[in-house]
């Protein structure tokens, strides 16, 4: 009876021990924690549809502000190149923004106008053009996410981010008015910083419509300035992805950017708003 007691008693002790034996002695391989993830890069070149917006005066003294669109003439639909990228790693991600146009317009003064050595009267005939291109990079970090997860699965088709950003920007504008035989033109560049949030939602289709991964609704907004020859600065954006494969989808976006800026008695509010269209790549 004592043996078998024994032996019994052995053979639970034997048991209890291989239950308890850590993961990582029975496998040396890598482990990888739920926090941990791969690098991915998403590109998505595209056609900004904007229009440019705000006023600029030029000239010494307190020359009125005149509007971009309607006095100086720019009035038509811009149709600019904007690419963006997103470089991502765990809750951190670096977002880089680009985007260049050339515009002008031809109109007539309504009003007695001056524009740095050029006084305009009532019936002149005038042309202006407006030139930019700007480079901009955020470093965001998600913060909370609500649903636990970073990655959609079956048991889990939802996923909401939100976290805080921080970025700098690079602008360069010029700008000309030509009257006649007269022509002025300014140019100059601006560096802006700012701080802003994100909010991204993703919902997993594969189970509602068989040609769509998922879609992805996002929303951002930052406040900063232009502490060198400038003032308040802030841009806003928001859109929807439809990724058709894991790796690839189509956009639709709205992005807003205004700018309070100056060089000598050059001064300018421009902002930049509209649609961005575009197609997504993910390596």
């Amino acid at each position: 009876m004592i043996e078998c007691f024994l032996t019994l008693a052995m053979g639970v002790n034997a048991q209890l021990q291989q239950d308890t034996t850590p993961a990582s002695a029975v496998d040396q391989g890598p482990v990888l924690s739920e926090s941990d993830s791969e690098l991915t890069f998403d590109f998505t070149p595209g056609v900004w549809l904007l229009r440019v917006r705000g006023k600029a005066s030029n000239g010494p003294g307190n020359q009125p502000d005149l509007r971009l669109d309607t006095q100086l003439g720019l009035t038509d639909l811009i149709t600019a190149f904007r690419g963006e990228a997103v470089i991502s790693k765990g809750d951190w991600s670096v977002r880089i923004a680009g985007s260049t146009f050339d515009s002008s317009g031809s109109t007539t003064a309504e009003e007695f106008m001056e524009w740095g050595n050029i006084a305009l009267s009532p019936g002149d005939d005038f042309t202006s053009t407006f030139d930019m291109s700007f480079m901009a990079a955020e470093l965001q970090w998600e913060l909370w996410n609500p649903l636990g997860k970073k990655t959609l699965t079956d048991e889990h088709p939802l996923r909401l981010g939100m976290g805080p950003h921080v970025g700098i920007s690079w602008i360069d504008i010029d700008q000309t008015l030509t009257s006649g035989l007269q022509t002025v033109s300014n140019g100059s560049a601006w560096w802006s910083i700012w701080g802003g949030a994100n909010l991204e939602f993703e919902f997993d289709m594969k189970r509602f419509v068989s040609w769509i991964d998922s879609i992805r609704v996002q929303a951002m907004a930052g406040l900063g300035a232009t502490p060198i020859d400038g003032g308040l600065m802030w841009h806003a954006g928001g859109g929807a992805q439809i990724f058709f494969t894991p790796n690839f989808s189509a956009s639709i976006e709205y992005r807003y950017e205004k700018y309070t800026l100056e060089d000598g008695d050059w001064n300018l509010t421009p902002n930049f708003q509209g649609l961005f269209l575009g197609g997504t790549i993910r390596f």
